[in-house]
């Protein structure tokens, strides 16, 4: 049948106090405690006793009334005793504060939406203004980005070089010049695209506008090929360098002025 009294809240496998010592071969009623303070066993079953060195069967030798053992026959002044807490049941509750430690937690317990959900992960800012926060994940697109650590103020900074830079990241830098894939492209060393890409200012030599005015050089000093559909201009007197070509594809014209 169910036992009646406190169900099983204490703690794991422990040793109760000894009572020995109220023994007097008459009484069979005796308190149980555990650290002076009063011990709820919940059944006979839940524990093990040991009278005289001999052990006692539960329910047929002792019976347990909330926190009191009671005894079949009374022990004598000269038995000895003790009493094991047999795995009572712990009741969990909310842990304490700064009680959870990082070895408590499970591998992978804490997840991207929890933190996201709790603003956690990762503050961003640009020159002291806030650009998020909760960011799990930091993408660096480029080489040559740099990362300093300061543990003073817990801080990381970020320096990107060498990656994309100006025209909100659509121009990309190299030791021999610029170019972009965009309205105009401009590269000192190669042409972007194909020769006959439209929107596109590409040039090989020295070129410039001021104020109004077309500079270029008068030395034509690379080969050119006017495309077919295509027609060029020169702006004379020109000289065409020594093993220096100028095609033009037939339906096309090069006009020298």
């Amino acid at each position: 049948m169910p036992y009646l009294g406190r169900d099983l809240n204490a703690g794991n496998y422990l040793k109760l106090d000894d009572i020995s010592s109220q023994f007097n071969g008459s009484t069979t009623t005796f308190n149980l405690t555990s650290g002076g303070e009063a011990f709820f066993p919940g059944s006979a079953f839940s524990i093990l006793v040991s009278l005289g060195g001999v052990i006692q069967e539960p329910e047929s030798a002792f019976q347990i009334n909330l926190s009191q053992i009671i005894f079949a026959a009374p022990p004598q002044s000269s038995d000895d005793f003790f009493c094991i807490a047999l795995g009572v049941a712990l009741g969990v509750g909310v842990p304490a504060d700064g009680t959870v430690s990082t070895e408590k937690l499970v591998d992978g317990s804490v997840t991207a939406d929890k933190l996201a959900a709790n603003v956690g992960g990762v503050g961003i800012s640009s020159a002291g203004d806030s650009i998020g926060i909760g960011i799990t994940q930091l993408n660096f697109v480029g080489t040559g980005n740099t990362f300093l650590y300061n543990a003073g103020t817990n801080t990381l900074d970020i320096s990107i070089s060498g990656g994309n830079a100006g025209a909100g990241g659509t121009w990309a830098s190299s030791p021999v010049g610029v170019h972009t894939t965009k309205l105009v492209g401009i590269n000192t060393t190669t042409v972007t695209g194909v020769a006959s890409s439209e929107g596109a200012l590409q040039t090989h030599g020295n070129i410039a506008i001021t104020d109004g005015s077309l500079i270029i050089d008068q030395i034509v000093g690379q080969s050119i090929n006017i495309p077919s559909g295509k027609n060029g201009l020169l702006i004379g007197p020109t000289t065409v360098a020594v093993g220096v070509t100028v095609d033009v594809a037939p339906g096309s014209t090069l006009v020298v002025v």
